[in-house]
């Protein structure tokens, strides 16, 4: 026994991969052979009539040639998803006294003049916030927004990412996803140790026959002595 693939490229159908074996025409084939002949103004008569008594059409729509479960749809109807609400995202990594900015472009693709407004919102559990400068402009059509968020990280942020975000409303809203990154604070601290002024032994040539020491860095002078 050999099984075709019923699944066809013209049809946006769902199907098994395998199709049942041909079978001989049932009473429900030659009964439905009328109507079937009707939907043959959209697909060849020919192929119909032989489709019908080579008993392809006992468990299949009249249109299509594919093979599918009874509970499916023959051709289900098209749909399109929604955009995200989330359109772009800002990636920021400081320690604390870091001051952060962002460039953020908002343009009016409609066809009226409608207002623009950029309002952030607070990270969570303090009250902390971005700043957005302009944060409100009404826009003709074709014409843009140039913002700035800036932010100056606070020394309560430290060791962890903060999330929040910055919502854009114009005919609908819509938002800009903030990440910030802050480092531990024993990361976002330089220690430096200094004693005396290290030095290095350097070798002559062979013909010298010995070594000098010299300093690795020039002392720093007061102001007196420059």
């Amino acid at each position: 026994m050999t099984t075709v693939n019923c699944h066809s490229p013209d049809w946006d159908c769902e199907a098994p991969n395998t199709c049942p074996p041909k079978s001989q025409p049932s009473c429900l084939s030659v009964l439905l052979l009328p109507p079937r002949l009707i939907a043959a103004a959209l697909y060849s008569a020919g192929d119909v009539i032989k489709t019908t008594f080579d008993g392809g059409y006992a468990d299949s729509c009249p249109i299509c040639h594919e093979c599918h479960p009874k509970d499916k749809a023959c051709c289900d109807i098209p749909e399109t998803a929604c955009p995200s609400p989330y359109v772009c995202q800002i990636h920021w990594t400081g320690c604390p006294g870091d001051t952060l900015h962002y460039q953020i472009q908002v343009t009016n693709t409609s066809k009226i003049k409608r207002e623009f407004n950029l309002t952030p919102v607070a990270f969570p559990c303090t009250e902390e916030t971005i700043s957005v400068t302009p944060n409100k402009k009404t826009l003709m059509p074709d014409e843009s927004l140039q913002a700035t968020a800036s932010f100056k990280i606070p020394n309560t942020f430290g060791g962890g990412n903060y999330r929040t975000k910055i919502k854009v409303a114009g005919a609908y809203e819509q938002y800009i996803l903030v990440c910030l990154t802050v480092p531990a604070q024993q990361h976002c601290c330089c220690v430096i140790e200094q004693g005396e002024i290290p030095t290095h032994i350097k070798a002559h040539h062979w013909f010298h026959h010995f070594q000098c020491e010299e300093p690795c860095f020039e002392p720093v002078r007061k102001e007196s002595e420059r």
